[in-house]
């Protein structure tokens, strides 16, 4: 295997690991998602992927775990990042004054 073929191996299963988790409503660590961020940005500058590449395989993951809503967050945005899809934990206020 090449080292390009190794790359896009590693992507495809770390961007499906990140997809379905959030599908079975686990949380995503801040660190894990700049790690996978910074994961795609080096395929891209190093071309073993290109940025459209990137974006389609992003939507269509996006759609096969979270539906069109959230495809069309990918599609909607120019820039190559990660979205978090995951519902907003509830924040209770203090009662202490």
């Amino acid at each position: 295997m090449t080292v390009p073929e190794h790359y896009l191996a590693e992507l495809e299963t770390r961007l499906t690991t990140f997809f379905s988790d959030q599908a079975e409503g686990l949380d995503i660590p801040p660190a894990l998602l700049y790690r996978l961020e910074g994961f795609i940005d080096a395929g891209i500058m190093v071309a073993f992927i290109s940025a459209a590449d990137i974006k389609k395989r992003l939507i269509t993951l996006a759609e096969h775990y979270a539906g069109a809503e959230a495809a069309a967050i990918y599609e909607n945005d120019d820039r190559v990042i990660l979205h978090l899809l995951m519902p907003e934990a509830p924040v209770y206020p203090s009662t202490k004054p």
